[in-house]
C-alpha cells in the first residue's frame, strides 16, 4: 500500500497520444482504462506492463462476457463492460485501478483467501451459484455468481503467478427465480392443507416475511366503504412492529391509496423520501416501524378488497423479483383464504343442517345413484339402530337386506329413472324385531347442471296412525251397520204398528219411503266415510227411483262437496219433491219433465243457487194446506243451509229455489 500511495503522480500523456495496441478495444471500459492515471498505481504506465498482463487485458477487453482482473500483490482491479453492468454507482468506475481490499471491503474476507490461493500457485477455483453479496444502490445486495479464479502466469512474479483472471456470470435472477418457484410451490402446498382463514393468513405472512427477511407482513381486509382496513393478525420479524387493528387508509397517504384502489402495486424504498407520502403521513408509518414497504392490492369487481403488505424497518432497495413475489403470494393467499372461508361456511352449513335435521322427528336421508347412504339424521339412525359410521357409504341391501331392503331399493330406482318425486309406503323391521310402516316422499337429488346424482327422502312413522285408522274404520263400519239395522228395526216396528192401527195405506207408505230415503242417504255418506258428499251424488240417490232411462229427470251443476248433515237434509227434501212430482206433478203423467240444477256465484262470497223446476205435468194450483213435505223443504232446509227457500206453484209446474251461502272451500 505504501508503494501505491507514493506512486500518485501526474499522469503521463504519452498513452493518450499513442494508445497501445492491447488497449485499443473495450468500449466504455476500454476508454476509461486508457484515460486512467496508471502511473499513480503500483502497475505503472501500461508501456511497462508485463506481456502476460497485456495479453490478459486485451483478452478481457475483447469480449462482452463479464471478466475481472486482480493484478499483483495489491490485487489492483481491472474489468470490462460486461462486468460493469453488475456494479452499482458506488463502485463503478471508482474501483478501477484500486487495490482489491479497498474496492471490496464488504466481501474481502470471502474473496481474499481465494485470490491468495491462486496467487500461491495452487491452481484455479470454480464456484457455481455462489453467494457473493456486494454493495450497490445504497445497500448490501444479495448476489449470486457462477465464476472461476484462474492464474495469469508471469515468470517474473513470485510463484510464477502475476494475477488472477475472474471469468464470471451473475446468476442472481435465476437463483432467486428458482427459490421463488420453490417457495411458491411450498407455500401453495402449505396453504392448501389449511382449513381456517386465520391459519391461512398466519402461514402466508410468516413464510413471506421469513423469505424476504422483512420486519412485518400481514393482510389488511378493506371494509365495504373502502375507507378503513382491518388487520386481524400479522407476522412480526426482527425490528418490526405489530400492525393488528383497524386503520384509516388515507392516513397513510391518499395518493398512494388511490394507486392501490386502481389495482396498482405500490413499492416504497424509503418512506421518508417518497414523493407520494406527504410529511403528515410519516408519523403513522413511524408508529408502525415502517421504513420501506411493498403493498399488493386485491381488487375484485372493481373494488379494493384487501392489501397484502410487506414492511421493512429501514429503507431498502427492493428487487423486481421481490415485488413479483409479493404479488404472487397475494394472489395465492386470496385464493386460499377464499377456499378456507368457503370450507368454514360449508362446515357451518353442514352443522346447521345437521342440527335442523336432528331436531326433526321425521326420517331425513340422502343417497347417491348407487344407493349408498350419504346422510341420515338422528331419527333415521334411531330407527336403523346403528351408528352413522356403520351405514354411511353402504346400501340398504348391505346393512339391512331382505325383501324390505329390495322394496326400498326399487323405489329409489324408480325415482332415479323417472326423475320425478314418488310417494311411498315402506315397511322396516327394527333391530328389536318390531315391524314399522313409514310413509313419505322420495325425490331426485340434482347437481348444479340438473343431472340426477341421487335420491333424497323424508318419511314419517305411520304405524300407529294406520292402526288407529283401521280401528276407526272398524268402528265406523260397525256404527253404519248398527244404524242401518236400527233403521230397519224402526221400519219393521212402524210396519207392525201401523198394521194394527186404522191409518191410511198412503200414510204408512210415505213413512216407510221416508225411512228408505234416510237410509239411502246414510249409505251414501257411509261410502264417503261420513266426511262429506258430492251434491250430484246426493241428488242422484234421492231421485234414483224416478230417473229411469227416458231422461225425464235431469241433474246438472258444478262439483260441490257438502257436509253430512246438509247432505241428509237435501236428500230428504229432494225425496219429498220427487215423491210429490210423481203423485201430483210432472212425473205423474207420460210427458212431464223435471230439471234439477244449481250454480255457484256471489259477490260477497260463494253462494249455492239450487233450482227444482217441473214442466209438462198436470196444471198446478197452490195447495190449500201445507203438508209435512212442504214444511220440511221450506223450514228445515232453510234453517240447515242458513238461506232462503222459495216455492212457486206455477200453472205450468212447481218451481223450488234454494239460495244459501256455501263454504269457500268445499268440505272434503
Amino acid at each position: 500500500m505504501q508503494n501505491y500511495r507514493q506512486a500518485s503522480a501526474p499522469a503521463s500523456r504519452g498513452m493518450a497520444e499513442a494508445p497501445l495496441v492491447f488497449l485499443r478495444e473495450g468500449g466504455a471500459m476500454g476508454a476509461l482504462i486508457r484515460a486512467h492515471d496508471w502511473a499513480a498505481t503500483p502497475l505503472g504506465r501500461p508501456e511497462q506492463w508485463p506481456q502476460s498482463l497485456r495479453t490478459a487485458v486485451r483478452l478481457m477487453l475483447s469480449t462482452n462476457h463479464p471478466m475481472f482482473i486482480f493484478w499483483g500483490e495489491h490485487s489492483i482491479c481491472l474489468y470490462n463492460d460486461g462486468y460493469s453492468a453488475s456494479l452499482g454507482p458506488e463502485k463503478h468506475p471508482a474501483i478501477l485501478g484500486r487495490p482489491g481490499v479497498v474496492a471490496w471491503p464488504e466481501i474481502w474476507q470471502l474473496i481474499g483467501p481465494q485470490i491468495e490461493l491462486v496467487m500461491a500457485g495452487r491452481g484455479a477455483t470454480w464456484h457455481r451459484d455462489h453467494l457473493v453479496p456486494i454493495v450497490r444502490h445504497g445497500a448490501l445486495d444479495e448476489a449470486f455468481w457462477t465464476y472461476s479464479y484462474s492464474p495469469i502466469d508471469d515468470e517474473t512474479a513470485q510463484n510464477g503467478v502475476g494475477g488472477v483472471m475472474v471469468i464470471c456470470t451473475e446468476t442472481t435472477d435465476r437463483v432467486l427465480a428458482d427459490r421463488r418457484h420453490q417457495f411458491l410451490a411450498g407455500l401453495s402446498d402449505r396453504l392448501r392443507a389449511l382449513l381456517e382463514p386465520a391459519q391461512v393468513l398466519a402461514a402466508a405472512a410468516e413464510a413471506l416475511g421469513t423469505h424476504l427477511d422483512a420486519s412485518s407482513v400481514g393482510y389488511a381486509e378493506v371494509d365495504a366503504t373502502g375507507l378503513t382496513a382491518t388487520v386481524e393478525r400479522d407476522w412480526v420479524g426482527l425490528g418490526g412492529a405489530a400492525v393488528v387493528g383497524t386503520h384509516r387508509l388515507d392516513d397513510f397517504g391518499s395518493a398512494l391509496m388511490q394507486e392501490l384502489r386502481r389495482g396498482n402495486q405500490v413499492t416504497v424504498s424509503d418512506v421518508a423520501r417518497d414523493a407520494r407520502l406527504p410529511p403528515a403521513t410519516l408519523p403513522a408509518y413511524a408508529a408502525l416501524g415502517v421504513g420501506a414497504m411493498i403493498l399488493a392490492p386485491l381488487v375484485h369487481e372493481e373494488r379494493l378488497r384487501g392489501i397484502l403488505f410487506v414492511h421493512h424497518a429501514r429503507p431498502r432497495h427492493w428487487r423486481p423479483s421481490d415485488e413479483q413475489l409479493v404479488v404472487e403470494v397475494a394472489a395465492r393467499t386470496a385464493a386460499a383464504l377464499a377456499s378456507a372461508r368457503a370450507h368454514r361456511a360449508q362446515v357451518e352449513n353442514e352443522r346447521m343442517l345437521r342440527a335442523i335435521g336432528d331436531s326433526s322427528g321425521q326420517l331425513i336421508f340422502a343417497k347417491d345413484r348407487a344407493g349408498r347412504l350419504l346422510y341420515a339424521n338422528a331419527a333415521t339412525l334411531a330407527v336403523i339402530g346403528q351408528p352413522i359410521e356403520t351405514v354411511l357409504g353402504r346400501t340398504d341391501l348391505e346393512w339391512h337386506g331382505g325383501d324390505e331392503a329390495r322394496e326400498i331399493v326399487e323405489n329409489d330406482r324408480r325415482v332415479l329413472t323417472t326423475g320425478e318425486s314418488l310417494r311411498v309406503e315402506e315397511r322396516f323391521t327394527t333391530p328389536d324385531g318390531t315391524e314399522r310402516l313409514y310413509e313419505g316422499v322420495k325425490a331426485p337429488m340434482r347437481d348444479e347442471s340438473g343431472t340426477i346424482v341421487g335420491v333424497v327422502g323424508v318419511a314419517s312413522d305411520v304405524t300407529e296412525r294406520n292402526r288407529q285408522q283401521r280401528h276407526l274404520r272398524l268402528m265406523v263400519d260397525e256404527l253404519n251397520h248398527r244404524v242401518k239395522n236400527t233403521l230397519a228395526i224402526v221400519q219393521s216396528i212402524a210396519h207392525q204398528t201401523f198394521r194394527h192401527l186404522d191409518l191410511p195405506t198412503e200414510a204408512r207408505r210415505a213413512f216407510e219411503e221416508r225411512l228408505a230415503a234416510l237410509a239411502n242417504a246414510h249409505s251414501l255418506l257411509t261410502r264417503e266415510s261420513w266426511e262429506s258428499a258430492e251434491l250430484a251424488d246426493v241428488a242422484a240417490e234421492a231421485c234414483a227411483a224416478y230417473m229411469g232411462h227416458d231422461g225425464r229427470v235431469t241433474i246438472e251443476g258444478p262439483s260441490l262437496r257438502i257436509t253430512p248433515k246438509t247432505a241428509v237434509t237435501i236428500a230428504m227434501a229432494l225425496h219429498e219433491l220427487s215423491t210429490n212430482a210423481a203423485k201430483y206433478g210432472a212425473l205423474s203423467n207420460e210427458n212431464g219433465r223435471v230439471r234439477l240444477s244449481w250454480t255457484l256465484a256471489g259477490r260477497s262470497g260463494p253462494r249455492l243457487h239450487l233450482r227444482w223446476e217441473e214442466r209438462g205435468g198436470p196444471a198446478v194450483a197452490r195447495p190449500t194446506r201445507r203438508g209435512f213435505g212442504s214444511r220440511m223443504i221450506e223450514q228445515a232446509l232453510a234453517a240447515e243451509l242458513q238461506g232462503e227457500v222459495r216455492m212457486a206453484f206455477l200453472p205450468q209446474g212447481l218451481v223450488c229455489e234454494i239460495d244459501a251461502p256455501i263454504p269457500e272451500k268445499p268440505v272434503r
